[in-house]
């Protein structure tokens, strides 16, 4: 079983039955192998440029804690019910009100094959001293890891386990050949930098922010919403964090990121390797996101003319450079994911306190959510701009959530929140 298979079989339109979940390895392994990615290393080593060792470790802890939370409050009701990401939304949006943050996660999900697209083509470049053009090796890049998934042979998050052992490399390479030597003088440097420390702890968050909001999409195959936050648990804190407190600690020892692959000796040459292995899994697992999320959204497409589709935004972006830019990269991504996030929850665990995913949405676009993920965002971009160094998403997500429970408890019927009879294929999952 693997979610491509579920894509192209339809099950990415329906709830996965028990007889058919895979239990806590397969989902733990599966979110181990993409959040352990080589841009967590990258955002780690950019926070600690930034505001320094001591406040950058303390960053990454605390964002990826939040985002540990945040994620598994969404796990726990989409893998006890074996919901795909688009059907939570279906859940709460309604059928077709579900397509709008569903094309705004797949394409912001689509945004990190772009980043790692052109991410793979710099490194390269600076490791084999080639003089190419940036938008030719983007897009042979982009094609190359676009490939497997467009022709259907690509096996989805099970690809990403091929990084767990990749990146366990990588880190014992790196730790062993350049940390130890530097370990005295670790934490020498600035205690302070010039980001202020909540916008720290937003780009820490912002890194797997819309993963986690989509996380339904891995944790589906647990067998209950239990495990399903034990395997969240796994991918933040045992995968994700670790390597960003990597990127701070290779920073601070004064070792530029791009610097490990260019030595030209036989551990650069591995570490090369080991990194574009990482990068075409984690580019793998995004298209293979995107396109799943678009395919359940628009089910009668084509999956190939999804994927193609997919694989052609994420170049463009990759081309233009829209997410080049780290902090202002994950900080949009903070800023429009986690209102949807609130909205799931308030409505998962206020709303449907008793049901669950059991009852569907009366109407097809449920406005009230719509209504209070837009004044969600709008408060991200207030707080961002209003009040510098806020962690954003503790503003933003309990504002959507408290606005749609307002809004659905005083017309909930005129504004589509109004919950039906049983929904179709979840009978026997509560």
């Amino acid at each position: 079983m693997n979610l491509l298979h579920d894509a192209n079989d339809g099950a990415g339109t329906r709830p996965i039955p028990l007889p058919r979940r895979r239990g806590l390895i397969f989902p733990a392994f599966a979110w181990s192998g993409f959040s352990s990615a080589f841009a967590s290393i990258i955002v780690g080593s950019y926070l600690q440029a930034s505001l320094g060792t001591l406040d950058a470790l303390f960053a990454a802890t605390l964002g990826n804690w939040i985002l540990f939370i945040y994620s598994a409050a969404i796990s726990f009701a989409a893998g006890r019910w074996g919901l795909s990401s688009q059907l939570v939304l279906e859940g709460v949006f309604g059928r077709w009100g579900a397509v709008i943050p569903g094309a705004l996660l797949g394409t912001l999900v689509t945004g990190w094959f772009a980043f790692h697209v052109a991410l793979t083509a710099t490194i390269l470049a600076a490791a084999l001293h080639l003089h190419v053009d940036p938008i030719l090796a983007i897009c042979v890049i982009g094609v190359l890891f676009a490939l497997p998934v467009i022709v259907r042979i690509s096996h989805g998050f099970n690809m990403t386990a091929i990084a767990i052992p990749a990146m366990i490399v990588f880190a014992a390479i790196v730790f062993a050949h350049q940390l130890v030597p530097r370990w005295a003088v670790l934490l020498d440097g600035p205690i302070g930098g010039s980001l202020p420390f909540g916008t720290g702890v937003c780009i820490a968050f912002g890194t797997f922010v819309v993963s986690g909001t989509m996380t339904g999409d891995i944790v589906r195959f647990c067998r209950t919403g239990n495990e399903a936050v034990q395997a969240t648990a796994i991918g933040f804190l045992l995968a994700n964090l670790p390597f960003l407190i990597l990127g701070v600690l290779v920073a601070a020892s004064g070792i530029q990121v791009s610097n490990l692959f260019t030595s030209g000796n036989a551990l650069s040459w591995l570490l090369l390797v080991l990194v574009i292995v990482s990068n075409w899994t984690t580019c793998d697992a995004c298209l293979t996101n995107a396109g799943v999320t678009f395919k359940s959204a628009f089910p009668t497409l084509p999956w190939m003319g999804v994927a193609s589709a997919a694989t052609l935004l994420g170049i463009l972006l990759a081309i233009t450079n829209s997410v080049g830019n780290v902090s202002g990269w994950t900080l949009l991504l903070a800023a429009l994911a986690s209102p949807i996030g609130g909205v799931i929850v308030a409505d998962y665990y206020v709303v449907r306190v008793r049901v669950g995913f059991s009852r569907a949405r009366v109407a097809p676009v449920n406005l009230a959510a719509l209504f209070a993920t837009g004044a969600g965002m709008l408060v991200a971009l207030l707080c961002d701009r209003l009040i510098p160094g806020v962690i954003t998403p503790l503003v933003s997500a309990p504002a959507a959530g408290c606005l749609y429970l307002l809004l659905s408890g005083v017309a909930s019927r005129r504004l589509g929140a109004d919950l039906g009879g049983q929904s179709a294929g979840v009978e026997a999952l509560d």
